[in-house]
């Protein structure tokens, strides 16, 4: 071997370790739901690693714990629903919408109110004095609820809302803990497999016919420090959006690792309309529904929450 391929060698070996050191660590919290499938296809397909991205994810059980470990900075990025994000907004959590997640759309409703077998639900009049699951207190699914219901002229103070996490509602509604549960996939045909409950309505395909359901955040001291990781970040959920539309089924099976589902649930159960695009409409829907039921005072406005 002469001095000069030994000189290339060397070379190449130092970029190869200069690559190496170069990767942005970031540790991603992600709820229970198929909604952050993309997330899941980035990491496995090497859609992150190609963009100088080293990500770990990590499922985080109670997805209201989400905003607080970010802003702590055990988490560089974490999953969010809109109130839940605007609530930590209001409440001093700078963080920054960097890519969306899902949309909830009328075509593809992964989203839905069930009743417990034998508790004579069909319509939201007859949700007057029941209890309902929420799977969070002034969370997505417990804000679209409530305009269901004032939609159809029923006086939400006439319902009795529960806490119940996602993967409780079914053992809750077979118990009689809740006449009713508000659950999302891969939850609702669990439990509309089981027949533990039916389903009632997908009511968030009636409050519109499209929202933005879920997304990607950073904390903004962050985003504003490592703009390029932000945006690598965003163009590697999009071409994982890209890859799943072409891979189905092997996008499905990252559920198996990711959810820990069965694989017959995992291979069965509708997937979300998937998303790395928001757009200033959509957050400003939310601003404006949040402050109309009080969940938030509706002072956070697009330009401080959506990173564009």
């Amino acid at each position: 071997m002469n001095r000069v391929t030994k000189l290339g060698i060397l070379a190449a070996m130092c970029c190869i370790s200069v690559a190496a050191t170069a990767q942005t660590k970031l540790t991603l919290g992600y709820s229970g739901a198929n909604a952050f499938m993309a997330a899941f296809v980035a990491k496995d397909q090497g859609f992150f690693a190609k963009r100088g991205l080293d990500v770990t994810l990590q499922l985080v059980p109670v997805s209201a714990t989400i905003p607080a470990a970010v802003a702590g900075g055990s988490l560089q990025v974490g999953t969010l629903t809109p109130p839940t994000f605007l609530l930590a907004f209001e409440g001093g959590v700078e963080t920054l919408i960097v890519a969306g997640a899902t949309l909830q759309t009328k075509a593809n409703p992964t989203a839905g109110v069930v009743a417990r077998e034998g508790a004579a639900i069909k319509t939201a009049a007859d949700f007057r004095g029941k209890r309902v699951g929420a799977p969070g207190l002034n969370a997505i699914q417990h804000v679209t609820f409530l305009k269901w219901l004032a939609n159809n002229n029923v006086d939400a103070k006439q319902v009795t809302f529960v806490e119940a996490p996602f993967p409780q509602m079914s053992d809750m509604l077979k118990g009689g803990q809740i006449d009713a549960a508000l659950p999302v996939e891969p939850f609702l045909g669990r439990i509309i497999q089981a027949k533990t409950g039916y389903l009632v309505a997908h009511f968030t395909a009636e409050v519109s016919p499209s929202y933005l359901e879920s997304f990607y955040v950073m904390p903004k001291s962050f985003v504003q420090a490592n703009p390029k990781v932000a945006a690598e970040f965003r163009e590697a959920i999009r071409e994982a959006v890209a890859w799943i539309g072409a891979n189905q089924e092997a996008a499905r099976r990252t559920q198996i690792t990711y959810l820990k589902l069965p694989e017959a649930v995992a291979m069965s159960i509708p997937l979300p309309t998937l998303t790395a695009n928001v757009t200033p409409e959509e957050v400003q829907f939310w601003i404006d529904l949040c402050k109309d039921f009080g969940i938030t005072k509706g002072t956070a406005t697009v330009n401080q929450v959506l990173w564009r």
